[in-house]
């Protein structure tokens, strides 16, 4: 679905990405590890269309959307972004049905569509009519995952989808994601540092590293990997290969 070749992204002088060569199937969850600051947020927005690669190519089923090619994919991206980034001033509905609201249904319709989305992802219809700063920190979260879902896409990209949570809400965020992504058969994209969201919603993953993939493999490899990298991260350790004074 997703094929990424030679990517680079320099700001100034720093090289962020440096080479990026990545491959996700359709239908695949990969998740994307790596320390702070390693691109992995550069990486999604110039899938995007957010940024604009150096040099490279970006091909999403089939078409190279590299140079100004994503407006015609849009429709079939979704995002969860970290945080939930709702608007605060739009009731929960209007926030899962944004991208829509412009579309020419009405918005009764597009009511209906918000409620089956939120029932989706465990929340009661009446939430549909409350405002963001009315839900906590796990349900903003979950009205994310709605929007994200809303119009079907068939590319969801979730940005470190746990943080903030505790242990068992960030549990429960995981399994939805999963579950949902599996039903709809979507291609998915996580960034994340946690790792108990990677062996709960990876079928592949990748570690970024000095602006390239260091690792990809599928996600039950992971633990038995020797690449000294990929083994500091997962277990979190002091010292390795990976500078900790960054």
């Amino acid at each position: 679905m997703i094929t990424l070749s030679g990517l680079h992204k320099t700001f100034e002088n720093n090289a962020v990405l440096r080479g990026v060569d990545l491959h996700i199937g359709k239908g695949q969850s990969l998740v994307v590890i790596g320390g702070s600051g390693t691109g992995k947020s550069v990486l999604i927005k110039c899938i995007l269309g957010l940024m604009t690669p150096d040099a490279g190519q970006i091909v999403v089923d089939g078409q190279n959307i590299t140079q100004n090619g994503h407006a015609k994919l849009l429709h079939r991206f979704g995002m969860l972004f970290q945080g939930a980034a709702l608007f605060d001033s739009l009731p929960v509905w209007e926030n899962v049905c944004f991208r829509m609201l412009r579309s020419g249904q009405s918005r009764a319709d597009l009511r209906d569509v918000a409620a089956d989305k939120l029932r989706r992802v465990g929340l009661e219809p009446d939430v549909a009519d409350k405002f963001p700063a009315e839900l906590s920190g796990g349900m903003q979260k979950r009205v994310g995952l709605a929007r994200a879902i809303a119009a079907d896409p068939e590319i969801i990209f979730f940005d470190e989808p746990t943080t903030g949570l505790d242990p068992i809400m960030a549990g429960v965020i995981n399994d939805l994601i999963r579950e949902i992504t599996t039903e709809m058969g979507a291609t998915a994209i996580t960034i994340t540092h946690d790792m108990s969201s990677v062996h709960a919603i990876a079928d592949q993953v990748a570690m970024l590293h000095d602006g390239v993939v260091q690792w990809h493999g599928n996600v039950a490899a992971l633990a038995q990997t020797d690449d000294a990298h990929v083994r500091q991260f997962i277990t979190g350790s002091a010292t390795g290969p990976i500078p900790t004074l960054r």
